[in-house]
């Protein structure tokens, strides 16, 4: 009962999609601004449940016929940093999410049915940031959600 009561009142404090950061709104220029301010941000919560998703999606293991990522595993934090940070595209998705695509050409970032990939991207969930803050989100960045990263080309 008690935490029936407190998933209600959190539900109540989370913002709804009407008062939700809509990236489909946002020029390009303010989503890179705020994908560079979240790589410097980010908690390691954040970058935790990323990194469970991507090993979930099974990105991490050698594959060769599946997506997956041939760079060493301990080079990949800091791509996913720099992708966020300086993007060559960022692209909006569906209301609230953007995907954010580095190319690190000529190193190989991963491969799809023996193709060698050369860009990383990375999908962000800007939902948890008031609409009205979008151009001072710092206070919540740390409730940005970094929901996946991939190989792509």
């Amino acid at each position: 009962m008690l935490n029936a009561m407190l998933i209600a009142g959190l539900l109540l404090l989370a913002p709804s999609p009407a008062h939700a950061l809509e990236t489909t709104h946002l020029p390009p220029e303010r989503l890179h601004a705020l994908g560079s301010a979240l790589a410097n941000k980010a908690g390691s919560s954040q970058w935790q449940l990323l990194w469970q998703n991507v090993r979930t999606a099974g990105y991490l293991t050698n594959h060769p016929t599946r997506l997956h990522f041939s760079v060493p595993h301990r080079e990949l934090p800091t791509l996913a940093r720099e992708t966020l940070a300086q993007a060559d595209q960022v692209e909006a998705l569906e209301r609230t999410r953007a995907r954010y695509r580095r190319d690190f050409h000529p190193q190989v970032i991963g491969q799809r049915d023996g193709q060698a990939l050369n860009a990383l991207c990375l999908v962000v969930d800007w939902r948890a940031v008031p609409h009205g803050m979008r151009d001072r989100p710092e206070a919540y960045l740390r409730l940005a959600r970094l929901l996946d990263s991939y190989p792509c080309d």
